[in-house]
């Protein structure tokens, strides 16, 4: 079965091969890049890709979803303590925070 890849740019930053994994990078990304989490939720790469490897519940709980935050909850995952604040207008998508161009970035599932 094919892993899901999360990218910044050209670089791989995180990887799942099942549901478990999956929540483990959707916690760590929600602190550590946010906006490369919220990138593929908003492209719909993690629910297709849920639904692709057959956890259509969890699937439909992401449909939706837009911000690292409610991901979480929705996958019934603790929020760690180190989860960074940051400023994302959900409706627009552009990432305000002083941190340069946004980011490029290329389909969660790499063939």
């Amino acid at each position: 079965m094919e892993k899901f890849y999360f990218k910044s740019y050209d670089r791989t930053i995180g990887s799942a091969a099942n549901l478990e994994e999956l929540k483990s990078e959707i916690k760590r990304l929600s602190s550590v890049d946010p906006a490369s989490l919220e990138y593929h939720l908003r492209q719909g790469h993690i629910t297709m890709w849920l639904n692709y490897i057959g956890e259509t519940e969890a699937a439909r709980s992401l449909d939706g979803v837009t911000n690292a935050r409610m991901a979480l909850r929705k996958l019934g995952i603790q929020e760690g303590p180190g989860m960074r604040r940051h400023n994302m207008h959900e409706n627009t998508g552009s990432h305000h925070g002083g941190r340069g161009r946004p980011k490029k970035m290329e389909s969660g599932v790499q063939k």
